[in-house]
């Protein structure tokens, strides 16, 4: 695993000593973007109470262009509302090879985008955030980008939340890679507002992922977490015990929760 991070750090400016440990998004997506983009186009809907969340702060706004930070799969555009432009910003090759082919999507560090500054109009940034050991950098260069009073949202698990125990516990144990998650703590409103992002609204938000059955449900959460050494029957457990399950016009969804922040850029 280090000799493909280091590889992939490299080829986009980043630093590697031989005696580091990585746990930073590069480094765990390199090794595993497949099986998210897999659970993510094999279940398409299961979280679009995630992305309409992200993109409801912005959804009465004026016609601009959204910097989306990291882009992933690029699995918003299709929530965004007509009108918008869009450019996703990710630095893993096989995510960057998955994406449509009709948006636009740069490699890049999430604290060194190649764009001008002041060019974009709203920055999203969806559970990606805490797989980076240092924030401050990354709001740095959201508020770089943004012009004077354009929007950030960002959006992610929360410390002390079941998400968060279910992925720092579970998915850690049961994750070959396992799992450091830095959840958005107390001081994650000041490290946005020190990069000069003053926060309009912060709150926890109920965003329910939704199956069509149980074994969806663990099969999709396998893959997206890259839990290979637990079955169904345990994934499903945990996520029961965990996180928990309700049922909505036939359908199942389990009960994710995200601490949502929106701010402006000052």
């Amino acid at each position: 695993m280090l000799n493909q991070a280091k590889a992939q750090l490299l080829s986009i400016g980043g630093a590697f000593s031989s005696d580091q440990v990585f746990d930073t998004y590069i480094d765990i997506f390199t090794e595993r973007a497949r099986d998210y983009h897999l659970a993510m186009t094999t279940s398409p809907a299961a979280r679009d109470a995630e992305f309409r969340a992200m993109v409801e702060p912005i959804a009465d706004s004026p016609e601009g262009l959204v910097c989306d930070i990291p882009s992933g799969g690029g699995y918003l555009p299709r929530y965004l509302p007509a009108g918008m432009r869009y450019v996703g910003v990710e630095p893993v090759d096989d995510f960057l090879n998955s994406g449509p082919p009709s948006y636009d999507i740069v490699k890049a560090r999430f604290d060194d985008v190649p764009l001008p500054s002041g060019s974009v109009d709203y920055v999203i940034s969806l559970a990606g955030l805490h797989h980076e050991e240092c924030l401050a950098p990354v709001f740095a260069e959201m508020r770089r980008l943004l012009r004077r009073g354009g929007r950030a949202v960002i959006a992610d698990v929360a410390v002390d939340t079941p998400p968060a125990g279910f992925l720092n516990g579970f998915v850690a144990r049961h994750n070959p890679l396992g799992h450091d998650g830095r959840f958005l703590d107390q001081d994650t409103k000041s490290a946005l507002e020190t990069a000069g992002i003053e926060t309009v609204a912060d709150e926890m938000i109920e965003v329910p992922w939704t199956f069509g059955s149980f074994d969806e449900a663990a099969t999709f959460c396998g893959n997206l977490f890259g839990i290979a050494g637990a079955g169904r029957e345990a994934i499903l457990g945990a996520l029961t015990k965990e996180i928990g399950f309700a049922e909505e016009d036939g359908r199942i969804q389990l009960q994710w929760q995200l601490r949502r922040i929106v701010g402006e850029a000052v």
